[in-house]
């Protein structure tokens, strides 16, 4: 579990959750750990015998897990505690009652019950790591920066806030995107690589992703001026964004990203973002996203 999540009530759930699963007779071995090294070292050995990994966090932890039982027969079991919470929404899990999802969880555990679904491979010049929901690329990447940085406001109203302060400056960023079917080069506001259907604390980035499908949906909008971009922010959360022409979506196995460089003379400075996926940092461009069918054992 992650004491410090959901601003320390993660603590208090991780206690209530530990304490239920052996009051229902499971055997549980408390892996908590001071940092997210020491959870994904935690995770990696917990791969190699436990029937099952549960997480007591946000999606940051979650992450941390995934690192060490994708690819495994271990299953992921899942109890929301954290800020944004977006992985557990994207596969359908309860949020905000941590007994009911306690008690689905040992249900599960007696009846074997799990589902195979898909997690996404990411390589880059620095090695390779798992992500489950959505790796972001482009401003995107520069708001989850920022509203990682900051302690306060709690939950969702973080990344809105985050988001306006970036957008204000905002600047597109050059990128070649390669396709299982093609080759896209521009200047891109931002490019979403989606296993998952949200982030950002329930930004329905990728309404229609299925982590079951086999494919990613890499969500590309154009390069907008501050106005529009703010304006197709508020359609963020509903989904609606992809009635724009700016938005396009493309679904693909495998997806590269690469900086694009452009003549000097069309140069535009810009913040350079670094690519985050389930909000955490993967490494810098370029890198390589690849769906791997059935890799994360999920306990439903």
């Amino acid at each position: 579990m992650n004491p410090t999540a959901g601003r320390g009530a993660g603590f208090a759930t991780g206690a209530r959750v530990r304490a239920e699963l052996r009051r229902l007779g499971h055997d549980v071995v408390d892996l908590t750990g001071p940092d997210l090294p020491t959870a994904r070292r935690a995770a990696r050995e917990a791969a190699r015998e436990a029937q099952a990994l549960v997480v007591v966090g946000g999606d940051g932890l979650v992450h941390a897990a995934v690192q060490g039982v994708a690819g495994t027969s271990t299953a992921l079991g899942i109890v929301p505690a954290g800020t944004g919470n977006d992985i557990a929404r994207g596969l359908d899990l309860p949020l905000g009652d941590p007994v009911a999802a306690v008690a689905g969880l040992s249900g599960a555990l007696r009846a074997g019950r799990h589902r195979d679904l898909d997690a996404v491979r990411v390589r880059t010049t620095t090695g390779t790591r798992w992500y489950v929901s959505i790796l972001a690329s482009g401003v995107d990447a520069l708001v989850n920066e920022r509203a990682n940085s900051w302690r306060w406001p709690a939950g969702p109203a973080r990344y809105t806030l985050a988001a306006v302060r970036e957008l204000v400056t905002v600047r597109g960023v050059p990128l070649r995107i390669e396709l299982d079917d093609g080759v896209l080069c521009g200047r891109v506001l931002l490019a979403a690589v989606a296993n998952t259907r949200c982030y950002g604390g329930g930004l329905l980035m990728a309404p229609h992703a299925d982590p079951a499908d086999g494919l990613l949906d890499v969500v590309v909008v154009d390069d907008l001026p501050t106005v529009p971009a703010m304006r197709l922010f508020t359609r963020l959360r509903p989904g609606e964004h992809l009635r724009s022409p700016a938005v396009h979506v493309h679904r693909t196995r495998r997806v590269r990203l690469e900086p694009l460089e452009e003549p000097r003379s069309s140069r535009r400075p810009a913040r350079t973002p670094h690519p985050h996926a389930d909000g955490e940092p993967v490494g810098d461009l370029p890198l390589t996203c690849e769906a791997v069918p059935a890799a994360l054992r999920v306990l439903a």
